[in-house]
């Protein structure tokens, strides 16, 4: 067991303050600011446990819970990538790595931190699969529930919106049938969130 230094935890606290300022594009529930990577990787963690017991699907929940927690930690270095920002996507895998490697040279002794960062980036499990697509449905269902709000402020389009989702949660049966059910939720009343 190794002596408690009270600056290492310091640094690594800073860090996650660090991880809390990160800005999505997608509004906090209230309207009023942006959320920020914490909130969203709670709210996916949440999501992901939720949907592994009311689908019965039998993940591995410690598996679920850590890949939602940092899926996106590298993302306090290499900030959010927006879907629909091409520029930013072109860097998105060389800014995120070049983050991995960063955070693993500062805070070394947190082994399995780096092993669940890798081992979720390597999508060589079923656990990180699922918490890739359930990533994908998030905004959408977000984005449902706040009236289409970030979609109009973006001047996104539907069809694009909805090939994209589709490509990328075609791989999981259950949340490709939710997201189907969603876009027939949203759909028919897409032109409503632009005209609000």
């Amino acid at each position: 067991m190794k002596k408690p230094d009270i600056e290492r935890v310091a640094e690594f606290m800073r860090l996650l303050h660090a991880f809390q300022s990160v800005e999505r594009v997608i509004p906090a529930p209230n309207l009023t600011r942006k959320e920020n990577d914490v909130e969203h990787s709670y709210t996916l963690t949440m999501f992901c446990w939720y949907l592994n017991d009311a689908l019965e699907l039998g993940l591995n929940k410690n598996k679920l819970l850590e890949y939602g927690l940092v899926h996106d930690f590298v993302e306090v270095y290499a900030g959010d990538t927006y879907v629909f920002d091409q520029e930013r996507k072109e860097t998105k895998h060389q800014r995120e790595e070049e983050a991995r490697i960063r955070i693993a040279a500062e805070f070394p002794e947190f082994k399995s931190l780096h092993k669940a960062i890798e081992r979720y980036e390597s999508q060589g499990d079923p656990e990180a699969m699922f918490v890739y697509v359930v990533d994908k449905l998030v905004p959408m269902v977000t984005n449902y529930l706040q009236n289409g709000h970030s979609w109009k402020e973006m001047n996104v389009q539907h069809e694009e919106l909805f090939a994209l989702k589709r490509r990328t949660i075609k791989n999981h049966e259950q949340v490709r049938e939710l997201l189907e059910q969603l876009i027939q939720e949203i759909e028919p009343r897409w032109n409503d969130f632009f005209n609000t």
